[in-house]
């Protein structure tokens, strides 16, 4: 096939290979948002929106009959390549590309394949830290139509998931390296080396944190799903805020008592004392106090019951408020009241 040949049937598959783009960024990008609980969730791992791209006819006839001439004279190339169309996932940590991998191979609608495996990098070329992100070819397993364009089975998209880091460095070291005219000087690899090791170093640690980080914060976010799901089931007719960080403050605050107890436990307490959104209600028509409007307020009415005598000591608050809530559940004030 001459260049011209070339040219012309790529151009006349180019709107297949735009769809088939398309397609493989959009359903990847469900799958991550179908994983994740919210969009703030969704938005701690996907940190820039993702792309697609199709190579320009120049940039792929430059790339068969200049650059790589020699390969490819024998060999059937335009079946060969299979990035005229690609897609891009920039995540945070390392630690997430593996999940991210997992939701690209489990989809029905292609066939997966690594172009690179996740940790080749250390046995290839040690200059280049982006061949510690993923690459994938997904090849269309049953011809389908998207966007009103027919996609032929067979049809391949490149699919690259990179980190920050990796995206920063390879975005410079491609150009400059391995892309560029001019061939980079000794020094200038060197840097580049450097530079990929201290950012490896650094995504490791970055890792451990956030582990760390996930850990600590996971008995924090057990209870603000429970308590959003009770809130839900509840409060639903009342008008509550649901304000994340003011959870995650009363939450961390109340965390030693919070730990003496289950979720199940808080769910039971709230079937048992029914009763206790018309009191919900009542204070908030009363409008003295703006807490009884926060979402958090059940779990005030929780511990107060069950911590009644040492509550009011971890209550961060006007005491005033809990003189309301042990007066709903019953009970008077552990503490002098004026």
């Amino acid at each position: 096939m001459d260049q011209q040949e070339f040219r012309e049937l790529y151009v006349q598959e180019m709107p297949m290979y735009e769809a088939w783009a398309d397609f493989v960024c959009n359903e990847i990008d469900l799958a991550i948002r179908s994983s994740c609980h919210s969009d703030k969730e969704y938005s701690e791992w996907v940190k820039i929106p993702p792309t697609k791209r199709v190579k320009t006819p120049d940039s792929l006839i430059s790339k068969v009959f200049v650059r790589h001439r020699e390969y490819y004279q024998d060999r059937d190339a335009y079946k060969e390549i299979t990035d005229k169309a690609g897609v891009r996932f920039v995540v945070l940590l390392t630690s997430q590309l593996s999940c991210i991998s997992n939701l690209i191979e489990e989809s029905p609608h292609w066939i997966s394949e690594k172009s690179r495996e996740f940790d080749d990098w250390k046995e290839a070329d040690p200059r280049l830290f982006d061949y510690q992100s993923v690459h994938y070819i997904v090849t269309c397993n049953q011809k389908l139509e998207h966007n009103g364009v027919l996609i032929n089975e067979g049809t391949t998209c490149e699919v690259q998931v990179r980190t920050l880091l990796q995206h920063a460095y390879a975005e410079l070291a491609h150009d400059t390296i391995y892309k560029g005219s001019v061939k980079a000087e000794p020094e200038v690899v060197r840097s580049f080396a450097k530079g990929m090791a201290l950012m490896e170093t650094t995504d490791g640690l970055l890792c451990e944190a956030k582990s760390t980080l996930d850990k600590a914060s996971r008995h924090i976010n057990d209870w603000k799903a429970v308590l959003k799901e009770e809130c839900e089931k509840w409060l639903s007719g009342l008008d509550i805020v649901f304000d994340d960080a003011n959870n995650d403050y009363i939450i961390d605050i109340l965390k030693d008592l919070l730990a003496k107890y289950s979720t199940e436990e808080f769910s039971e307490f709230l079937q048992e004392c029914s009763y206790i959104p018309q009191k919900i209600e009542e204070r908030i028509n009363l409008g003295k106090y703006m807490e009884f409007k926060q979402s958090y307020i059940l779990l005030v009415y929780f511990l107060s019951r069950k911590q009644s005598r040492r509550f009011h000591r971890s209550w961060p608050f006007e005491l005033g408020i809990l003189e309301g809530v042990y007066s709903d559940l019953g009970m008077s004030p552990k503490w002098p009241t004026t």
